[in-house]
């Protein structure tokens, strides 16, 4: 197929896309000197037509790629009668000749309007258009309890790559990594090499992934959430000392947690599902299932009441009536006797 439109929000599974339509393409080594890569801005369609006519030179393939094409068209007036001619030109381009519209992801919170395109839908009806949407997978587990698309995924490019893991180690790799492909295609890799042909562990991941080592935070925050407040004082100490976490940061984290118990809280009063809650929060795998393990163990005015805690702690150190460590741990106090240890979920 001449003309290949890839897109869609996962934009690891995007690159994988075009770097296997350049292996089937370079057949002799020769299509890295018959490559041409277009930025969309100031791009014209009579530059894309004049390198998507251009014989590949002592090669059998060309490829011609333009980044962000349909993208920064956007919705303006007048895009199908400017471009009208590079869909009339399409089914006349050379079969050696290949055109590769790729699109990048949607920027967090905005919709992605590149399938439903009138050029992209326009180009679609030619039979020489290929369009793939990347879309993102999902990290949260069917009803049945089933592997999420994430941990399929992640089992699946093990077996293409010959990695052995056990099954344990998918879900936890998949739980920290979330929908970052690219992230755990690298872990695996670096696992790999690490075990050196022996099946990789749960330990191995906890060892090597860089995610995992921010557990000690994670149990932290949560022990915070929960209202334990004397563990949680124990563990702020040991990160505060232990690691390279300032208070400011870790009162950040803490924020961003109560507001996701917020909106859960919430979006659990209106009975909403649990993939709501997930799409609301950004919370995805593991994490989600215990953010609405949280939600459901407090109310939303007690967990409305936490956030305004929060904003006086900050305001606290913002203007300088308490430090920064005085502060938190104050927060930490102060939380248990909102959400009490008694109600809190147990980890």
């Amino acid at each position: 197929m001449p003309l290949h439109v890839i897109y869609g929000e996962d934009e690891f599974t995007a690159s994988e896309a075009l770097a296997a339509l350049k292996a089937a393409l370079d057949t002799d080594g020769s299509l890295a000197a018959n490559t041409t890569v277009l930025p969309a801005r100031g791009l014209t369609p009579q530059t894309v037509l004049q390198h998507a006519a251009a014989l590949p030179f002592l090669a059998p393939a060309r490829l011609v790629v333009v980044e962000g094409l349909v993208t920064s068209l956007g919705g303006r007036r007048g895009v199908m009668d400017t471009w009208q001619p590079l869909v009339d030109f399409v089914p006349q381009m050379p079969e050696t000749n290949h055109v590769v519209l790729l699109e990048p992801p949607p920027k967090p919170g905005e919709r992605e309007v590149v399938g439903s395109h009138a050029l992209v839908t326009a180009l679609k009806r030619s039979p020489n258009v290929t369009v793939t949407n990347c879309a993102a997978l999902k990290p949260w587990r069917g009803r049945d309890g089933g592997p999420s698309e994430v941990e399929t995924w992640t089992e699946r490019r093990a077996r293409h790559r010959g990695i052995a893991i056990e099954r344990a180690g998918v879900a936890l790799l998949a739980d920290l990594a979330g929908t970052n492909l690219r992230l755990i295609a690298t872990e695996l890799e670096k696992l790999a090499a690490y075990t050196n042909g022996r099946p990789i562990t749960v330990a191995d991941v906890e060892t090597l992934t860089p995610l995992a080592r921010e557990e000690s935070l994670f149990e932290l925050v949560d022990a915070v959430i929960e209202g334990r407040a004397a563990p949680a004082l124990v563990m702020l100490r040991r990160v505060l000392e232990e690691t390279s976490e300032t208070p400011v940061a870790v009162m950040n984290r803490i924020a961003r947690q109560v507001r996701n118990l917020v909106r859960a809280t919430e979006l659990i009063e209106a009975r909403a599902s649990e993939q709501a809650v997930g799409e609301a929060t950004g919370a995805r795998g593991f994490p989600l299932t215990k953010l609405l393990r949280q939600a459901r163990a407090t109310s939303r005015p007690a967990a409305e009441a936490a956030l305004r805690a929060v904003e006086e702690a900050d305001t606290e150190v913002k203007t300088g009536k308490r430090t920064d460590v005085l502060a938190l741990e104050l927060l930490v106090v102060r939380l248990a006797g909102i959400v009490p240890p008694a109600r809190a979920g147990r980890r």
